[in-house]
């Protein structure tokens, strides 16, 4: 189990801003068939987001990378629409 650390305002909303751009570049991934990309963000989401005290968002992040390697586009877009609601929720 891993231990929480206290993560300063300011990285958290960099942290934030960054997985903007990853929901972007996503969005465009899926439009391409990229699964690999897809797999790649949610592993590297699944392994920070906790960190950063975004337990949910490491939720989604494993579903998108399973999905990905399933290649299940209908619900890899469901999920990009749950990272999407979930990054509007935290402004």
């Amino acid at each position: 189990m891993s231990e929480k650390i206290d993560i300063p305002l300011d990285a958290r909303l960099k942290y934030v801003e960054r997985r903007k751009q990853d929901l972007a570049d996503c969005r465009t991934a899926i439009s391409k068939l990229d699964f690999k990309c897809l797999e790649r963000v949610g592993h590297q989401i699944k392994g920070n987001a906790t960190t950063f005290g975004f337990d949910e968002l490491s939720t989604i992040a494993i579903e998108m990378e399973n999905q990905a390697l399933k290649k299940d586009v209908e619900k890899l877009k469901t999920t990009l629409k749950k990272f999407e609601t979930y990054l509007a929720r935290l402004k």
